[in-house]
């Protein structure tokens, strides 16, 4: 009797169940930064989007969520996109990695964006175009995020434009201290959720 050959499998967990996606070999684990694929690129909705390995060639990362649907036979059709958002969102960070990460996760749900290094780069951007929402961190040098938002409030090119701060800090003066400011929402980076804010983002924008 002929034994059954034996599989290498990746168990991934979705929204309502599990899926065994057998592979040909696993080669471990690593952080990379994602970059939304371009949209003359289409691509199967399993694909989220790509990273660029150590030497340079790219590198596909899949959505687990859509390969749990493939799996089960309810493969989504397309990808979510963020049709409505006609406004770029300008995202406002001292950290490279993290303006890079969350440029990819908003470019990979269908928004265009541009980025900032600090506080005092983004105000310069203000005058040059109308943007549909601030992602902003709160600890950066010179000026906070705080700061940030209050001189946007007051800001005559960017009537009542969103701004959702970002801070490792999350003590209810910080929250209170936003909410002064004029912050719509506040994140903190130790229960960040990629689908939280992003849903977030989409009822702020849609508002």
């Amino acid at each position: 009797m002929q034994r059954p050959s034996a599989f290498t499998a990746v168990v991934i967990r979705g929204a309502s169940t599990v899926a065994a996606l057998g592979v040909d070999r696993l080669v471990g684990t690593n952080s990379v930064i994602m970059r939304g694929l371009p949209a003359l690129a289409p691509t199967d909705p399993v694909v989220l989007g790509a990273s660029l390995d150590v030497d340079g060639m790219p590198q596909l990362v899949l959505d687990p969520e859509a390969l749990v649907a493939a799996a089960s036979g309810a493969r989504r059709l397309a990808p979510e996109r963020a049709a409505g958002a006609k406004l770029p969102v300008l995202v406002v960070d001292d950290s490279l990695t993290t303006r890079m990460l969350e440029r990819s996760i908003l470019e990979s749900a269908g928004y265009e964006v541009e980025v900032a290094a600090s506080a005092e780069e983004a105000l310069e951007k203000l005058p040059q175009r109308r943007y549909g929402l601030f992602l902003v961190d709160v600890e950066m040098p010179g000026m906070d995020g705080f700061e940030f938002v209050a001189k946007t409030r007051a800001h005559p090119q960017q009537p009542g434009v969103p701004a959702i701060l970002v801070s490792s800090r999350n003590a209810p003066e910080d929250f209170e201290r936003g909410r002064l400011a004029g912050a719509s929402a506040y994140v903190v980076k130790a229960e960040f959720d990629q689908r939280k804010l992003l849903e977030t983002i989409r009822g702020l924008v849609s508002a």
